[in-house]
């Protein structure tokens, strides 16, 4: 974002309260000294860009709360990846990072999600423009492929945007400027590692810029690169432990109390039951006993091992977080060239050129069987005892367990992502600044999948064929190994049958386009009692699209769970106008400092969604120098993406927990038992069903709208100063959200409804021996969430000592998280729940001199509760409580030339709450990822070193 300085006519130039309103991680002040300049001689102002308002300005001020830091804090945090650091904010709901993004698709991307509204509805900006997406057929950015040297400062908006900066910004926008005008040469090296060893990671940078032609030009190049190491969930007892409810042996209150179990398939050694306690075979084909005499097996179910636990305790079996990651390996090479030149008559010319390679992998279980499938009666690897079993049941045997030769199913990601930009501004007559700006991007990703198999060898070999077989007394679906069943799954499988049934690893191919142009005008209109009324102006229209190509294996359907993908092609292109004004009402009154009127409107017409509109209204009242208030009403749209809209059909194969089986029944709601009835459900035999799930995207779907509603205060008492405080309150309520129902849940909400006549039941099919889970994109019926943020900054300079000390502070309160799929649907409320405490917030305390910093920073994440629906009088441990965590900084600069930091993230070593689902690090069941708001890898070390030449 670049200065042009014009000489102001009347108005006089000061800063007012909203330097603290940038405030948060960062001293405010701080992050925009360099962008001010007051030249009272001649009252010439710089007039800057605000994130939040494309009108440039002479102060920072907005009627939308801004939360800011800059380079500074970045570095004194060690943080290598920009991800990080904003997720500390209380208003950030951790999405796609290193730490979550093995189990959830994409790995080693980092993606933000302002309120929790999702990452597809943070606008992630750079200079105050759109970034090319990071993952096709998406909006979503990757806010690691920004090296943070290159980082001057960080805005972050929380609020509907979409009137000024367009669609995405449904809850926000975060806006990263860019160092400019770079002198001189710069290195840098970092390296860190966990308090246990591991996570290790490095990272090193060199950025070079000089001017050129007296002053008029500049650029500057940067390289950076950086290498982490992936960390495994086993390493963390806390986290691999197999949390669980169980019901109260003794009968007592509370009814539910806590447990370690491990389930009977989580084990290298296949086990199967004999008179209901598992055994496995040794080498020889031996008989081995998994439990000792008298150890319990427990569950609902007699007979599948899926249902069936022990005591994690017992060592002959492990927890399921055993194949689990807590950290994805990352390797990261940024490019960077940007170029600026002043072309005459006050035209500037800039351009940035980039290119990002980013190579991830993400790792999860290998092949696995979880007992809730029945071996032929007549297979052929039973021994004596395992017949004899048989022939007692009258049923083939289950078995469960993991197949470690196999390898471990999981991805290799390759990216790469370009990106030219190229802009031209100037001014027209007195005041009026234009610019025009076209830019190009593209993001290529490789999909790699490693370790997969093929399904239809291992259903043959292993079950051999399925028909109806008469058991003496009646006719059963079973399997026979009349043919087939070559495999013996009771011993480690041969070189010979991994050559059968391993796949070489297969690609899949993504691409993605974006083209932007724009052009825009700004300045001042007219000259009213209290001010100039100033608008901005312009015009954008953005082409994008995207491709993808399964693998040859994908496309025929013949890896793991038969799992079978179709290209995808889809494009759009979307032409917005939009038009911001701001008219000062009141000026230099009583009670009536300065009143401004803000407003913006942008339409935008989509060649796939239709014409939609966003608008704006705020007003800013200083009723006094001191004081200020602000409110703003806003509608924000989002149109569906190339995904939402053209995914083509892809389908694997799982299953579904049978609610209506005895055991699950009377769990649901009052309607349960009456549809399960009426379905003719009344004992079903079996507590699950196989499910045939199917994903497709919807080109019905129309775009989606916020109504956002904020007000709050700004004061600065004049009897303290250096005490800024700030209050916001702030409501979000999306309507006809874009989005998918989580399979799993389908059919439970299908039964729990009021009639068998709703959308979930809309969306099975019943068929013989399988259900059928068709989950397209749907506009859903609403998310509403609101809240308030507190934020307090505090500097003091003890002059006679030579320090100062300054405190920072950042809190929410969330009021209100509820989710409606369906109008017909119960409202669910989530607030409290899992990734979205009641509470959050960050305090940082600083003590600095010319050339020392210290720092101690407090997190806290209030308490939280796995589901809102339970009675915490029936648990032993119903929520997670409170947490601090404690980080401590030190930054050194020796001279001018070199400084040092060193970083300690989780001082203490505070591990994860020890409750069901927070345990693995306390995510949502919409977030679909392992890790959430608390830290799983424990204490972090930093230590990085800079140098200028």
């Amino acid at each position: 974002m670049h200065q042009v300085n014009y000489t102001a006519r009347t108005q006089p130039f000061r800063y007012s309260l909203l330097v603290l309103s940038m405030m948060g991680l960062a001293p405010v002040a701080q992050a925009q000294d360099s962008d001010t300049d007051v030249k009272n001689e001649d009252q010439t102002v710089e007039v800057i860009d605000v994130t939040g308002s494309r009108i440039r300005r002479t102060d920072i001020e907005s009627h939308t709360p801004v939360v800011s830091f800059d380079a500074g804090d970045i570095a004194k945090t060690g943080t290598v990846d920009i991800n990080e650091l904003l997720n500390e904010l209380p208003s950030m709901t951790p999405a796609g990072g290193t730490e979550t993004s093995n189990a959830n698709g994409y790995a080693g991307i980092s993606r933000q999600d302002l309120r929790g509204l999702g990452s597809n509805r943070t606008l992630v900006l750079v200079n105050g423009r759109r970034h090319v997406p990071s993952l096709p057929g998406t909006s979503e950015v990757d806010v690691s492929s920004i090296p943070t040297a290159l980082i001057k400062r960080v805005d972050i908006m929380t609020g509907g945007a979409s009137a000024i900066y367009g669609a995405d910004a449904v809850s926000g926008v975060v806006n990263i400027i860019l160092k400019d005008d770079f002198e001189g040469t710069e290195a840098s090296v970092s390296y860190n590692q966990t308090g246990d060893g591991d996570g290790k990671r490095w990272y090193g940078t060199f950025t070079h810029g000089q001017n050129f032609e007296d002053g008029k030009g500049n650029f500057n190049v940067h390289v950076s690169y950086q290498t982490s190491d992936a960390v495994e969930a086993r390493t963390r007892d806390y986290v691999a432990n197999d949390l669980t409810y169980i019901t109260n042996p003794n009968g007592d209150s509370p009814a539910q109390i806590l447990a370690h179990r491990s389930p009977l398939y989580a084990t290298n050694e296949r086990a199967f039951l004999i008179d209901g306690l598992p055994y496995r075979l040794d080498a020889s084909g031996a008989l081995v006993a998994m439990t000792a005499e008298g150890e319990d097996v427990f569950g609902t179910s007699t007979t599948q091992l899926a249902a069936l636990t022990v005591d994690s305790s017992n060592p002959n079996f492990y927890t399921r977080y055993n194949w689990g990651r807590l950290a994805v390996p990352v390797d990261k090479l940024s490019l960077n060239l940007n170029l600026s030149r002043e072309l005459g008559n006050e035209v500037q010319l800039t351009s940035e050129f980039k290119y990002v390679k980013t190579e991830s992998e993400s790792r999860t279980e290998p092949l696995a069987e979880y007992g809730v499938t029945r071996l032929a009666r007549n297979y052929p690897f039973y021994t004596a005892e395992q017949q004899a079993e048989v022939a007692r049941t009258g049923q083939g045997l289950l078995f469960g367990g993991y197949f470690p030769e196999v390898g471990r199913a999981g991805s290799d990601y390759e990216y790469d992502l370009f990106q030219a930009v190229v802009t031209l501004e100037g001014r027209i007559g007195d005041g009026y600044r234009w610019q025009l700006s076209a830019q190009h991007g593209q993001t290529s990703v490789d999909t790699t999948y490693v370790n997969d198999y093929s399904q239809s060898y291992w259903d043959k070999e292993v079950w051999g064929t399925q028909g109806w077989v008469w058991t003496g007394t009646e006719w059963s679906w079973e399997s026979s190994c009349d043919e087939g069943c070559s495999i013996n799954v009771f011993q480690p499988l041969s070189s010979d049958t991994l050559a059968a049934l391993q796949l070489d690893p297969h690609t899949s191919k993504a691409k993605l386009k974006q083209t932007v142009v724009s052009a825009s005008i700004d300045g001042d209109l007219f000259e009213l009692p209290a001010g100039y009324a100033s608008f901005a102006a312009g015009v954008e229209h953005r082409r994008e699209q995207s491709t993808s190509t399964p693998s040859d294996t994908q496309l025929n359907g013949i890896g793991a769970n038969y799992y079978t993908a179709n290209p995808l092609s889809g494009k759009y292109d979307v032409t917005e106008a939009f038009a911001e004004v701001r008219v000062p009402l009141l000026s230099d009154m009583l009670l009536a400092d300065s009143m401004v009127l803000s407003g913006a409107w942008r339409t935008a017409k989509y060649s796939t969604a239709g014409t939609n509109h966003s608008w704006m209204v705020g007003l800013d009242w200083n009723p006094f120098d001191s004081l200020k208030l602000r409110t703003s009403r806003a509608k924000a749209a989002r149109a569906p993406n190339i995904n939402e809209i053209y995914q083509e059909e892809s389908q694997y194969w799982n299953y579904v927990y049978e609610v209506c089986y005895s055991a699950y029944r009377k769990n649901g709601s009052e309607y349960r038992e009456a549809n399960c009835n009426a379905r003719g459900l009344e004992d079903p035999a079996n507590y699950y069903n196989d499910a045939l799930i199917v994903y497709s995207g919807n080109e019905d779907l129309k775009a989606e709208r916020a109504y956002t509603f904020t007000a709050g205060m700004v004061y600065s008492p004049e009897v303290l100063q250096g005490l800024n405080l700030i209050v916001d309150y702030w409501d979000i309520n999306l309507v006809d959200k874009i989005g998918t129902i989580n399979w799993s849940s389908v059919y439970p909400n299908c039964m729990d409804s009021q009639s068998l006549d709703n959308v979930f039941c809309d969306m099975l099919e019943f068929h013989d021996d399988y259900t059928q889970v068709n989950v397209a994109y749907l506009n859903l019926a609403s998310h509403k969430t609101r809240g308030i943020d507190y934020a307090l900054d505090y500097s003091y300079h003890f002059a006679n000592l030579g320090f100062s000390l300054g405190l920072r502070s950042n809190w929410s309160r969330l009021m209100q998280r509820d989710l409606q799929s369906d109008p017909n649907a119960e409202i669910v409320q989530t607030m409290g729940e899992l990734a979205f405490p009641k509470w959050r917030g960050r305090n940082t305390l600083t003590l600095w001199t010319e050339d020392l910093s210290l720092s101690m920073v407090g997190h806290y994440i209030g308490s939280q509760t796995p589901d809102n629906s339970n009675d915490p009088a029936d648990y032993s441990v119903y929520d997670t409580g409170r947490l601090w965590y404690l980080d401590m900084g030190l930054n050194y600069h020796f001279n001018d030339h070199t400084s040092v930091n060193v970083y300690v993230s989780n001082l203490t070593g505070r591990e994860t709450p020890q409750i069901p689902a927070a345990n693995t690090g306390g995510a949502s069941w919409e977030q679909g990822y392992t890790a959430g708001l608390y830290t799983t890898l424990g204490r972090y070390y930093s230590l990085g070193i800079t140098h200028k030449f």
